[in-house]
């Protein structure tokens, strides 16, 4: 499926095409622009056009303006287009279930730890814009053990995200649940699961391609690897402790 910024390109393209202008210099001379500014606009590969770009382009071709500005801000968000649907029940959702074996679940990353390992501000922003959730929806996450000793950017970074988590958990907010060393959950990808009223949508991760799901299958299959996985983890107050011992440990390192 086109990403929202090649849906975008395509709408440009289309537009100036069903409008009578055939090259890019015809259009940019109508809008007073350079003809790279709309050459630009229609490479999926170029940053994404500035909204006054886009409300003078619909104004000359009779483009739609609210799709385009809709596809805009989807493609600055960087959420891939298979990632929508979940974002959407998730947003919605009563219950959420994590399981973390690499990385900190995002809607439980501090913005330090989000930025260590994501170059896209906007990506960041939209990724802690999802944490509102926290609080109304009841929110289970199991992270692997590696995951707190493995450095994401400084250790400063890590003692903030270890005490993040820690003060969710000892708040309620959310369930948290460590998976010890000695632990055998497997190989899986990570994956989220949001439900609502008997229906669910999963986020899954895996090695060939990253996929949303609402088949009932595919959500049961989930569901029981959740299970399986949490039944394997430390209860919540050993998890705790092995929190906030990793933060201990890494403030030694600051």
């Amino acid at each position: 499926m086109p990403t929202p910024r090649e849906q975008l390109a395509s709408i440009l393209k289309q537009s100036r095409i069903d409008a009578g202008y055939d090259s890019h210099g015809a259009l940019a001379k109508r809008l007073n622009v350079s003809r790279p500014v709309v050459s630009k606009a229609e490479n999926p590969a170029q940053p994404v056009p500035s909204d006054a770009l886009l409300a003078a382009w619909a104004g000359m071709t009779g483009a739609p303006l609210d799709p385009l500005a809709d596809l805009a801000q989807r493609a600055k968000s960087g959420t891939p287009e298979w990632f929508m649907p979940y974002l959407s029940a998730e947003a919605a959702a009563t219950t959420l279930r994590f399981w973390g074996p690499l990385l900190v679940p995002g809607l439980l990353q501090t913005e330090g730890y989000a930025h260590a390992h994501e170059q896209s501000a906007h990506v960041v922003a939209a990724r802690l814009e999802r944490q509102r959730v926290i609080g109304r929806a009841r929110v289970t996450a199991v992270i692997d053990h590696t995951v707190l000793l493995r450095r994401i950017g400084s250790p400063q970074v890590m003692v903030d995200q270890c005490a993040h988590l820690a003060a969710l958990a000892e708040s309620q907010a959310i369930r948290l649940h460590i998976v010890p060393e000695d632990a055998n959950v497997g190989l899986g990808g990570a994956f989220g699961i949001a439900a609502k009223d008997g229906m669910a949508t999963v986020s899954l991760t895996t090695a060939i391609r990253d996929v949303t799901s609402t088949a009932a299958d595919v959500v049961d299959d989930t569901l029981n690897l959740f299970e399986v996985i949490l039944g394997a983890s430390l209860p919540a107050v050993g998890s705790l402790e092995f929190l906030r011992t990793q933060e201990e440990t890494w403030k030694t390192q600051i």
